[in-house]
């Protein structure tokens, strides 16, 4: 029997000898007083049950979470998380998997992934998506609307977004601008359309998109239809890749 098992028999215990107890005297009403004694006292005397009583609502509320992605997943319409006004999409489109990856580029868990994006991008039966959905700091809005500002420029939205994961710290303007510059993008252009309203509009729609899908946390991936959020190791990408493709 588990602890939360045992304190629930102790409560159904504690409260049927009361009641017996106010059923053999009617004019004795029920100790509340008593009753809260009793579990306090068992409460103060097995602590590690509130342990047990946590973990039990951390899954029961991961669950509850994990169904409502589903749900709001089965509900999209087809080709939604390809609209590029939300994703920059690269891969064939007739590739066996698609893999979606929601990130910061802040986010310490979204570097970590890097390599098995890195390798993911190699895959020729995959098509990899990226959405935009900073919510870190102030700096992950910047860093987000010069990636996608840097989509205009052909062939140099991928390097600039690895190259950005593999930064650390801050991420002011001149810093963005000094990596855009090594990675080959035209800067001035650049600037110019980080600051045209359809970027700005592209932001907002990929978050609305991770609002819809109720993802709070990045980095958040859907592989194959099936949502896996946290950090993923290469091995571990590999593994969801050869399941969604069986």
């Amino acid at each position: 029997m588990t602890m939360i098992q045992k304190i629930g028999v102790l409560l159904a215990v504690t409260g049927a000898m009361v009641f017996a107890n106010a059923s053999a005297e009617p004019a004795t009403q029920p100790d509340k007083h008593a009753i809260e004694k009793i579990v306090h006292d068992y409460l103060i005397g097995h602590p590690e049950i509130l342990i047990e009583m946590s973990n039990a609502l951390d899954a029961k509320n991961a669950a509850a979470a994990e169904k409502s992605r589903n749900d709001a997943m089965a509900k999209l319409p087809k080709g939604a998380l390809l609209d590029p006004k939300v994703a920059f999409v690269t891969g064939p489109a007739d590739a066996k998997v698609t893999v979606v990856e929601f990130f910061d580029y802040r986010c310490v868990h979204c570097k970590n992934s890097l390599p098995a994006m890195q390798k993911l991008i190699t895959d020729k039966q995959a098509r990899v998506v990226f959405i935009e959905h900073p919510i870190l700091t102030p700096d992950s809005l910047v860093a987000a609307r010069a990636a996608v500002a840097a989509r205009r420029q052909k062939d140099k939205y991928v390097p600039f977004h690895f190259a950005l994961m593999k930064t650390s710290g801050d991420l002011p303007v001149e810093r963005i601008m000094q990596i855009a510059k090594e990675a080959g993008l035209d800067t001035t252009q650049l600037k110019k359309d980080m600051e045209d309203k359809a970027t700005a509009d592209s932001v907002i729609a990929s978050n609305a998109m991770a609002d819809k899908l109720f993802i709070e946390g990045t980095p958040t991936f859907i592989v194959g239809g099936k949502i896996v959020g946290g950090e993923l190791t290469t091995e571990e990408m590999q593994k969801l890749l050869k399941e969604a493709k069986s």
